[in-house]
């Protein structure tokens, strides 16, 4: 039995022993959680049914079901009823006055939510599986006594599923149980009437053939998922008929400069535009996609961007600006973007010393390795000495962009939008869709036409790398956006994430990055129980482009048009940027295993001895071990301080966040990685845990 529609159950009917659904005739909230409209979270009884999609659902809130922010508003729901489901990765909402979590299945033992006993449980309707979860309290706000229940899956849901919350035996800090509310209770104890009561009579009999006893329970309700060509569809239009647009455009680029001797490990410095597809109402920050009757992206026009590619010890391609060709008539925003092109697409490009041919050297040709900048970054990123670095010690040809959508561009917008009207965050997953489309249009760039020209090539013509040999690698922001290019690439097999994870619902508390803009929310939200439902229905508009929709499809069952691939996660403890459970989450849903010897981290209790992580829900591969056939996650000790354990973002003093990447033995491990396609611990001679001191 699916999801039923909206209504109360004072509006359900019985008639000739039929029951009639009656829809919602007033806004209303589901009084299962009382004190909050939105929760529990996320909740069929938002759903209605429409046999245009593959779920034959489609989410249906009205503007009423949203809290009211301090401005009197409310969220507008136009973004979010356009999915069929909810986000595959949820942030799971409820709650309870005065709950205690000390029995709660904690993240650092994860498989306490699979033991008979546990309070909280997360069933696949469909097959009756019991989901792996951890659950714990909110406590972002330190002066409330209002803290939601969080729940969150071990790794990302399937597609288009019907998922049950259940929750028993929770308790009160003075040890009784927690109270539930009337409404559930009467459907619980069976005083309800109507189509809702036989949606739960569902419910409690899949329960039941659970082993869960309908009287013990606190809450139930259930939700259904999204489906895949929800969540996929727009991007893989873009890179699509992008791909396709620009094979008919030439030239696709146009070389304006070249400096020789550009600096000590840069030979060769090339300016030039290479031309882009946009499906946004403008290139600029701010911008959404022009949607079609289908909800499919409706191409706008062309960018052409400029660039710049450094030779000799190794090449940078760079978009420093752009012009525009518009198929409209002129417009306003066109003069600001010629005048500035503050909003143009970066694009750098590095090549190695090591892959220019000398009189004492004759060179290999080198790899393409693809860089992903960190948040609210640039493609400038890729000209850090570390990467310059791994760039003339490795032989790689190193390429950029910037993601349009997380760039240095997008911080006031986003701030603004955040701080004034969370329903128009949409912008965030539309440009990001157009700055993924943009990295896509990058690798072809550097496999095609410009991999001809005569700037990067030497000797008697040869090319300075090799197109065969195409990379991925990405921090931060450039590891959690790059698992959604790792999914839709068609031009690279194998990549590493570094300090990457999702989905954005669980990362953003825990991270110091996101302070500055959880001010500005909390001043629209100030309300803990409305700022951390806002989070939630932001992680779910945020799915189209982020890792919550496309973590599923890097390595098994891949999207349309593209194949399986293979990855290399490498991450820090004590990480104050992108936490370790989001990095965890992304790995277990991509099926990576881990080192034995892998580190683990601390977490520090309330009054408590801190406890150790133990890792879960992966396969565990000998240190000695040559790993051919899995994708692998490895951590690295610097010796950080424990991290909280609630949700918030450890200290700021030891971050991590900026380690992994430049420690040598993880530049080996990946350097092999790209070669070979062998995963090997490269931590020490045996190999063991890899620390700091290497």
């Amino acid at each position: 039995m699916g999801p039923s529609n909206k209504f109360s159950i004072n509006l359900c009917l019985k008639a000739l022993g039929v029951v009639l659904l009656v829809l919602r005739s007033c806004e209303g909230c589901d009084d299962l959680v009382p004190e909050q409209c939105l929760l529990p979270f996320p909740n069929s009884f938002y759903l209605r049914t429409d046999n245009t999609t593959d779920t034959g659902y489609r989410v249906d809130f009205s503007k009423h079901d949203f809290p009211r922010d301090t401005l009197g508003s409310y969220a507008l729901p136009g973004p979010l009823n356009s999915f069929d489901g909810f986000s595959p990765f949820p942030s799971i909402l409820a709650y309870f006055k005065d709950l205690s979590d000390s029995n709660l299945p904690p993240h650092w033992d994860i498989a306490q939510s699979l033991l008979p006993q546990s309070p909280t449980i997360l069933l696949n309707a469909h097959t009756g599986e019991n989901v792996a979860h951890f659950a714990e309290l909110d406590n972002g706000d330190k002066l409330t006594v209002e803290h939601a229940l969080m729940i969150w899956p071990a790794r990302r849901l399937d597609d288009n599923t019907r998922y049950i919350v259940a929750l028993r035996n929770l308790s009160t800090h003075a040890g009784k149980p927690v109270e539930s509310s009337p409404t559930f209770l009467a459907l619980r104890d069976r005083h309800a009437e109507g189509a809702r009561q036989e949606h739960f009579e569902d419910i409690f009999q899949i329960l039941s053939k659970a082993g869960i006893e309908r009287s013990s329970l606190q809450l139930a309700w259930d939700f259904h998922t999204a489906s895949r060509k929800c969540l996929t569809e727009r991007l893989l239009f873009t890179r699509d008929d992008a791909f396709e647009r620009i094979e008919n455009i030439c030239p696709d680029y146009t070389i304006k400069n070249i400096t020789d001797n550009y600096s000590a490990d840069i030979f060769r410095h090339i300016e030039g535009t290479f031309t882009v597809p946009y499906y946004t109402n403008k290139p600029g920050p701010g911008s959404h996609l022009i949607l079609d009757e289908h909800g499919l992206p409706v191409f706008q026009g062309t960018t052409e961007a400029e660039f710049e590619v450094s030779l000799g010890f190794k090449t940078i391609l760079t978009v420093l600006s752009a012009s525009i060709r518009w198929f409209q008539l002129f417009q306003p925003e066109t003069a600001l973007c010629l005048a500035g092109c503050w909003w143009c697409a970066g694009l750098q490009v590095l090549i190695p010393r090591s892959l220019v041919p000398n009189s004492t050297h004759t060179p290999a040709p080198g790899g393409i390795l693809q860089y992903g900048h960190g948040l609210f970054g640039s493609h400038e990123e890729v000209r850090q000495g570390y990467l310059q670095g791994v760039a003339n010690r490795y032989g790689y040809v190193m390429a950029a962009c910037t993601w349009w959508g997380m760039s240095r561009d997008d911080v006031v917008p986003l701030i603004f939008t955040l701080a004034t009207n969370v329903s128009a965050m949409n912008i965030l997953p539309d440009r990001l869709t157009q700055g993924v489309t943009n990295a896509l249009l990058l690798m072809k760039l550097m496999k095609g036409s410009f991999s001809r020209d005569a700037a990067v090539q030497f000797g008697k013509g040869e090319v300075c790398y090799d197109t065969n040999q195409s990379y991925y690698y990405g921090n931060s922001l450039g590891g959690i956006i790059g698992s959604v290019y790792m999914a839709a690439t068609t031009q690279v097999t194998r990549g590493t994430i570094g300090v990457g994870g999702g989905p954005f619902g669980l990362l953003l508390p825990r991270s110091r990055d996101f302070e500055q803009f959880a001010a500005g929310l909390r001043v629209l939200y100030p309300r803990s129980m409305d700022y951390i439902s806002a989070l939630a229905f932001m992680n779910l508009m945020w799915s189209r482009c982020a890792p919550g929709g496309f973590m599923s499809y890097i390595t098994d069952n891949p999207l349309p048009g593209s194949f399986k691939h293979k990855i290399l996660m490498q991450y820090g403890l004590g990480d104050a940027q992108v936490n370790i459970l989001g990095v965890q989450s992304l790995a277990r849903t991509a099926g990576c295993g881990i080192f034995k010897s892998n580190v683990h981290q601390t977490f520090e209790m309330a009054n408590k001895e801190g406890v150790s992580e133990k890792l879960f829900g992966f396969t565990t591969h000998l240190d000695t071990e040559v790993v051919l056939n899995s994708s692998m996650l490895q951590g690295l000790d610097p010796s950080a301080l424990p991290e909280p354990y609630n949700n918030e973002p450890p200290s700021s003093k030891t971050d991590s966040h900026e380690k992994p990447r430049r420690f040598l033995p993880f530049q080996d491990q990946m350097d092999h990685f790209f070669r070979t396609g062998e995963i090997r611990n490269f931590c020490g001679s045996p190999p063991g845990a890899c620390t700091e001191a290497g």
